[in-house]
């Protein structure tokens, strides 16, 4: 916040500002905000150090995002196997009974 509070009130330092909040949320898996400061600092300069935070935190942001595909298809995997032996033995229930 004090760092967003700099780059508005001081015109001379938002360039460096702007930098260390891109790099800052990119360090706490803020990757969206990384990724506007990012392209908030290329508005007012190019710069290739900047450029590689920004393709680091794409790429860093798809393989967050390919966790959780991965995850959530891992647990409906699990409910689905839950679901289909439920579904098993109540068909065999009655069987078992005769």
């Amino acid at each position: 916040m004090i760092l967003e509070e700099l780059a508005r009130t001081h015109p001379d330092g938002r360039r460096d500002y702007i930098y260390y909040l891109a790099f800052g949320n990119a360090r706490i898996k803020e990757y969206t905000s990384g990724l506007k400061y990012c392209r908030a600092f290329l508005d007012i300069e190019s710069n290739d150090q900047v450029r590689s935070l920004e393709e680091y935190i794409k790429k860093q942001s798809d393989k967050e995002i390919a966790k959780g595909m991965a995850v959530a298809g891992g647990a409906a995997l699990v409910l689905g196997g839950i679901l289909g032996l439920g579904i098993a033995m109540a068909r065999n229930k009655p069987k078992r009974e005769k």
